[in-house]
């Protein structure tokens, strides 16, 4: 089989741990592949996330082996919508797509009996490398009494004065 590129952060680990606890296999194939997945790497805590792996949420282009090139988000499979811009994890090629950087590709049996192929080219969003550091939030400053002193009228006053109350449309 060769090397096994998958890398997954702790979220995307216990996600397929528990899928592989829970539900049961969709076909020997797909069992197969997400096994092959649980004995990647994992990313430590204090590591940083790399800007280039494709994890749950992260949005990515694509190339598979029938020559389809996509842009797609990885999710989780309640969050999938038939038709949308998802593809869940549950799926060969989004299970497959887990764990990789950009440029590396995985090679699974179908349960055709063929081979397939999945190519990740680009991450074009990750929500990991997409935060801010602590150090790099805004601030926020507080004033002391930035509007005290100030009347406040209600929304449906009509102005100063007495008048014909608010408006009957």
């Amino acid at each position: 089989m060769g090397q096994n590129p998958a890398l997954l952060t702790l979220r995307d680990g216990y996600v397929l741990e528990k899928m592989a606890a829970d539900a049961p296999p969709l076909t020997q194939e797909w069992c197969t592949l997400l096994h092959r997945k649980l004995f990647g790497h994992r990313l430590a805590l204090e590591g940083g996330i790399p800007a280039d792996l494709a994890m749950i949420d992260a949005r990515v282009t694509f190339r598979c082996a029938s020559g389809l090139t996509d842009v797609r988000t990885l999710c989780l499979p309640g969050t999938y919508v038939p038709g949308g811009a998802f593809l869940p994890v549950t799926t060969f090629y989004g299970l497959a797509l887990l764990g990789l950087r950009e440029g590396q590709s995985m090679v699974f049996d179908r349960p055709e009996g063929r081979r397939d192929w999945v190519v990740l080219e680009k991450v074009l969003y990750q929500p990991l490398s997409a935060q801010p550091a602590p150090e790099e939030r805004p601030r926020i400053r507080l004033v002391a009494g930035g509007r005290f002193g100030q009347a406040f009228h209600a929304a449906n006053e009509n102005g100063p004065g007495e008048g014909p109350g608010p408006s009957a449309a």
